[in-house]
């Protein structure tokens, strides 16, 4: 899938006979982390997050591992991207990510789950499902969401309609700081399995990106020669610039996709996600060094060249 930059999975439980987050006294806290780390020892492993260096910290936030600093405790399997945070939001928020669409995440966030249900007593009703403090939340517990590069759509002017359409499924699309990215989110949860929601959240990304394909069909009908320049300009720039900076690397990712799916330039899906790697790092750069070391890298990876 050409044009699904990252896909993150959440899932959220709370430990059986403990209040919800905003009233669990720290000696309770104290009680859970030590439920949690048992139980998960051979899977997790335990930091924390304020006596890590910042950089790390950095890394793990930009992995989408960690999105609330305020959360000191995180276990962390680093082999699967998979994550366990603590008392942000729900007792337990298990978080697995990858770039690109891989269901692998899936499955890594699921086992972590499922080991921590047969070790821990967890709030469940045979009625409503999981229980939570969030009452979204309530039933399968679980979220996910990708961050599509919707260009073709947005360009017909069709983003609207489309937005209108899947929330009338049952699932949002909300457009991002960054220009044609959209992040597609589930939204039930109550009456669902865990497997259903991921297997219909697997359809829709399929419809997506299938439309993003039509809609970019219908653009090059009219605009080939343009569509066939931007695509070479954008593909001549990220190989030859010798400073290059992330919004200009976002903005010729989106034209690539495009120029992909059209298959106006030849590059595979593997090396857009590495790009796309790349792209998703975080902080301004201060140095004409960090430019210089951007442009580089991508220029190693369209050469073909290994994992920078």
């Amino acid at each position: 899938m050409n044009n699904v930059i990252s896909t993150k999975v959440k899932i959220f439980r709370n430990v059986k006979d403990y209040k919800f987050v905003p009233k669990l006294e720290i000696e309770k806290q104290n009680e859970i982390i030590g439920k949690i780390t048992s139980a998960l020892k051979d899977k997790l492993s335990l930091i924390n997050l304020n006596s890590t260096d910042a950089k790390v910290v950095e890394a793990l936030k930009t992995a989408g591992l960690i999105e609330n600093l305020n959360c000191s405790n995180l276990l962390i399997n680093e082999k699967t991207n998979t994550s366990l945070t603590l008392f942000n939001g729900e007792h337990i928020t298990i978080t697995s990510s990858t770039i690109g669409y891989n269901k692998t995440c899936f499955l890594n966030a699921q086992e972590i789950a499922n080991s921590l249900a047969n070790k821990v007593n967890l709030c469940y009703n045979d009625t409503y499902g999981y229980l939570m403090s969030d009452l979204s939340k309530i039933g399968a517990g679980i979220k996910i969401e990708s961050l599509i590069d919707l260009n073709a759509i947005n360009s017909l002017g069709k983003i609207e309609q489309v937005k209108q359409n899947i929330g009338k499924l049952g699932y949002s699309l909300t457009a991002t700081k960054d220009k044609n990215i959209y992040m597609l989110s589930t939204i039930c949860n109550l009456g669902f399995s865990e497997n259903e929601i991921i297997d219909e959240f697997d359809k829709m990304i399929n419809k997506l990106q299938d439309l993003e394909i039509e809609s970019a069909k219908m653009l090059d009908v009219s605009n080939h020669d343009e569509l066939l320049d931007a695509s070479l300009r954008s593909l001549a720039i990220l190989k030859s610039a010798y400073l290059l900076n992330y919004d200009e690397l976002k903005k010729h990712l989106s034209i690539l996709r495009t120029a992909s799916n059209l298959n106006l330039v030849k590059i595979s899906q593997t090396t857009l996600n590495k790009l796309q790697q790349l792209a998703t790092k975080t902080g301004e750069f201060v140095a004409k060094s960090e430019l210089i070391n951007l442009s580089s890298e991508v220029q190693k990876l369209l050469k073909g060249e290994k994992d920078v």
